[in-house]
Parts: C-alpha cells; sequence; structure tokens
C-alpha cells in the first residue's frame, strides 16, 4: 500500500514536472523531476530530466541522466534515441549513429520519428546520403507531415540528381 501511495505522489510531481516543461519553465520542471525521481524514479523521469539540462546544453549532464534512466530500464527506446541526439549536438556524429540505430531496432515509443530524423542527419553528416534519405523517409512514414522531414528529405534527394 506504501509504495503504491508513493508512486501515486512521485507521478503527480512528474505531471507537475511535464507541464512546466510545455510552458517553458526549465527550472520548475527540473525540480518536480528530482522530486519525483527522489520518491520513486523511472526511466522515463531521468529522460525527461535529462531534457531540461539539454535545454542549458549540458549535453553531458543530459547523457548522464539518459544512463540512469537505462539502468532502470534497459529497453527504454527514448534515452537511446535522446543519447543519439545529444552526441550530434556534441559533433559525435559515429557514436551518435550507434546510439540511435540501437534506438530505432527497440519497440516503438513516442517519437521515434525524430529518431528516424535524427539517425539521417548522422549519415547525412556522413555523407552517406542514400541511408540519409531512407531514415528522413522513414521518419515521415512514422509521422505524416513531418515538416523538418521532409524538409530534409526533398533537400538530399535534389542533392542525388
Amino acid at each position: 500500500m506504501l509504495e503504491h501511495q508513493s508512486i501515486k505522489i512521485a507521478n503527480k510531481y512528474f505531471q507537475r514536472a511535464f507541464d512546466s516543461q510545455m510552458q517553458g519553465d526549465i527550472m520548475e520542471a527540473r525540480n518536480n523531476y528530482l522530486t519525483s525521481i527522489e520518491i520513486h524514479p523511472t526511466a522515463e523521469a531521468f529522460v525527461n530530466l535529462g531534457w531540461t539540462f539539454s535545454k542549458e546544453e549540458n549535453f553531458v549532464e543530459a547523457i548522464k541522466q539518459c544512463h540512469k534512466a537505462l539502468t532502470l530500464d534497459i529497453n527504454y527506446g527514448m534515452a537511446y534515441s535522446d543519447i543519439g541526439y545529444y552526441l550530434l549536438q556534441l559533433d559525435k556524429t559515429s557514436e551518435a549513429i550507434i546510439w540511435l540505430e540501437e534506438a530505432i531496432a527497440l519497440d516503438e515509443f513516442d517519437g521515434k520519428f525524430y529518431t528516424y530524423y535524427n539517425l539521417g542527419r548522422a549519415y547525412e553528416q556522413k555523407g552517406l546520403w542514400q541511408k540519409g534519405i531512407e531514415m528522413y523517409d522513414k521518419s515521415l512514414s512514422h509521422k505524416p507531415g513531418f515538416k523538418l522531414g521532409k524538409k530534409k528529405l526533398l533537400f538530399l534527394s535534389s542533392k542525388l540528381n
């Protein structure tokens, strides 16, 4: 019964954090994610906490939070995807590709279209344009109308013609 109550309270703080995140209040979001984690840690809370650090371009700390998420749930796709994205931001393209490909191999998760998009960006940076095109196309198949994916797909396709 006590664990159920603590999960309920942690979820309340998580929701507060997420609402603050959506409103752009990063510090409020971070504080509430930290409280949620102290009460009942979850992979999702750690990944979202990492996102708050990424907003300050502290990608190293954001990656650390994603690794903490993976200690709780080794199959949490968003953690792999976010690590890949953060590594791209740090110009570690080869390393990013490894993490993004790992995320793609996992089951469906929210935002997987963005993982395909980032993998496309990584392949494009490596000069692997055909693979980049394939990933941009997959991002659109997961989220039709995804403007960034469409823009990159059209741009890279025009370079090959």
